[in-house]
């Protein structure tokens, strides 16, 4: 790998403790994760009342940064985390800032190819059941804690409400590399959160599925899988980006 670092953002429900498999078997990369407000270590912060002011919060935070920091970052959105992605980086763009190494999109379909509104009426079963299936906060597993399960229906349920109420980005094609991942078995069609993304770059761009299904790759057991594609981006989309810049 390159020497890329890596800032990777959460999934609908999720906090940064969804990465400690990935963060496990990161070796020596430079991996940071956003911990979104309301949730986790920022659980005093009131919660984000719209993907785009999320997205507002966290350009902000990348551009106190050092621009050569942002400029060695790919910032790696898992399904609602892909859509924070491509906005942070087009408002990087659009705010004269650096543009990042590279943003990668894993289990999302391409904004034009989104339902808006789809998960608007998403019911108790149903959030219990991908809880249940994904395992997004961390402990959970057998809902050992009453009050650890209300608190991980309730993130998600918030998240959802901010996906369903999401308009989409601005239609302005980012000026930095994109890849686009999705798990074979994930219900989201794998032309839709693959192919159908190149539209959204004039730079270097790779689409594949991966073995799995939604988030598959954030699964025990396959952090080291999940390098392995970075390592493929790095070589085939990043480097590809830096030669062309």
């Amino acid at each position: 790998m390159t020497g890329c670092r890596y800032l990777l953002l959460p999934p609908a429900g999720g906090t940064t403790g969804i990465f400690r498999h990935v963060v496990a078997a990161s070796a020596a990369a430079d991996v940071w994760a956003a911990e979104y407000p309301g949730r986790g270590d920022r659980l005093d912060a009131p919660p984000a009342r719209s993907l785009e002011r999320l997205a507002e919060q966290l350009t902000g935070e990348l551009l106190r940064r050092d621009p050569a920091w942002v400029r060695q970052t790919v910032l790696v959105g898992f399904s609602m985390g892909a859509f924070l992605a491509v906005e942070v980086a087009q408002r990087l763009r659009t705010r004269c800032g650096p543009a990042p190494a590279a943003v990668v999109v894993i289990g999302a379909p391409a904004p034009q190819r989104r339902v808006p509104g789809r998960y608007a009426q998403v019911g108790e079963e149903s959030l219990q059941e991908v809880l249940d299936g994904e395992g997004f906060v961390p402990g959970l597993g057998n809902r050992a804690s009453f009050e650890l399960w209300a608190y991980a229906v309730e993130l998600l349920r918030h998240d959802v409400g901010l996906t369903a109420a999401y308009r989409g980005p601005a239609t302005t094609a980012l000026h930095c590399p994109l890849a686009a991942l999705c798990g074979e078995d994930d219900p989201v069609a794998a032309d839709d959160a693959t192919e159908a993304w190149r539209m959204w770059t004039a730079d270097a761009f790779l689409a594949s599925t991966v073995p799995g299904g939604h988030l598959g790759l954030l699964a025990p057991g396959r952090g080291a899988e999940f390098w392995t594609w970075m390592g493929r981006i790095e070589r085939r989309v990043v480097a590809a980006g830096v030669c062309d810049a």
